[in-house]
């Protein structure tokens, strides 16, 4: 059933705050919270309409996939399946435990509905590109959707895997480029400025920019016909995006919150402790 832009915005607000909590009970010195917050509406808007898949059977084959590219925002991947029923709130409070299924950086668990090991950064459209490929050969219906990060699209593999995708018309992809401004140490104008909606386009893809953040733009970029194209969603976020000190501050790539810290943003995000 689809569900109005409301309903899914409601559902953000919760992941955010499923991902401050989360964050906070982790047993570490920090986590990657900027890059996680940044991507809720995106992985909001996939898991809660447009993917098709059977929470009861996450491991097959028969369903569309969501490949985390920029695999550091995995908190925003586990807290986004834990909304949806995937996994459970015992499964989600060992996140970054040692030993735990859900370690900071996304490991392959086709049974959880993680389909991609994202701990080295530029391979999701590659890796996107071999199941394509395959559906196509044997007919099948389903989608790939690759979240990337804007920082991460200085390797090249990735643009040597968008001219693949091209020259194979594999209109079964979608990257979603979170466009956050900022990479680990600084931002990305700081290290190589990129016009992506006109790199994407000269490798030959169907572009659209929007909001990253507004529900009903992200929906009409992910129904807009592609043409036979993959298709690239030039996506502008914030990083950070839900809580007033980490908005736009790279500090909070990767950090530990304070307790203070800590409850201002679920104060800001309307939960509760």
């Amino acid at each position: 059933m689809k569900k109005t832009a409301d309903v899914l915005q409601a559902a953000a607000q919760q992941i955010r705050q499923s991902i401050i909590h989360t964050a906070w009970q982790a047993p570490v010195d920090g986590v990657h919270l900027g890059p996680a917050l940044s991507m809720v509406e995106i992985a909001t808007a996939l898991y809660g309409q447009v993917m098709r898949y059977q929470v009861s059977d996450m491991g097959s084959p028969e369903r569309d996939r969501l490949l985390l590219s920029k695999g550091h925002a995995a908190l925003a991947l586990y807290c986004t399946l834990h909304h949806y029923g995937v996994l459970s709130d015992e499964q989600l409070a060992t996140f970054d435990h040692s030993g735990s299924l859900l370690p900071a950086l996304t490991p392959m668990n086709p049974a959880l509905g993680i389909d991609f090991a994202g701990g080295s950064l530029g391979h999701g459209i590659g890796y996107a590109c071999g199941i394509a490929l395959v559906q196509r050969q044997r007919q099948q219906p389903w989608h790939n959707y690759v979240v990337l990060g804007d920082g991460e699209c200085n390797e090249g593999s990735i643009w040597e895997s968008a001219l693949f995708a091209a020259h194979q018309k594999l209109s079964n992809i979608t990257a979603i480029i979170d466009c956050n401004g900022f990479q680990s140490d600084w931002s990305c104008k700081e290290t190589v400025e990129m016009n992506f909606p006109a790199l994407w386009q000269g490798c030959g893809w169907h572009v659209i920019e929007c909001d990253g953040h507004d529900l009903d733009a992200l929906l009409g970029a992910l129904a807009t016909p592609s043409n036979g194209k993959p298709k690239a969603i030039v996506a502008r976020t914030v990083k950070g995006k839900g809580v007033s000190f980490m908005e736009h501050n790279n500090g909070w790539h990767r950090n530990k919150m304070s307790r203070a810290q800590y409850d201002l943003a679920l104060q800001e995000l309307g939960g509760t402790q």
